[in-house]
């Protein structure tokens, strides 16, 4: 594999990373141990029906802000692969 094809590969996973606001990021392997866990655990709180909601607020959170962190990332990646796309084409 070329460094031209590389890029494009990776510019190609980016692109869906950015088209889908950084949510298809979190999916990700590496990235799921950060969104998944729970704030509150430990607390008196969790536990009961109030425990469930505070967990899935918890993980709603966690992967809001995952994804837009991943959105800003993969955006700068997306540029400049780009941009070394446009110097490696003839």
């Amino acid at each position: 594999m070329t460094r031209l094809e590389e890029y494009k590969h990776k510019r190609k996973g980016s692109l869906i990373v950015v088209c889908t606001l950084g949510l298809a990021a979190i999916f990700e392997k590496r990235m799921r141990p950060a969104w998944m866990s729970n704030l509150f655990e430990g607390t008196s709180m969790n536990s009961g029906a109030l425990g469930f909601v505070l967990k899935l607020f918890s993980y709603t959170v966690l992967g809001l802000f995952t994804a837009a962190i991943m959105f800003v990332i993969h955006l700068f990646k997306l540029i400049y692969y780009q941009i070394e796309i446009s110097r490696l084409t003839p």
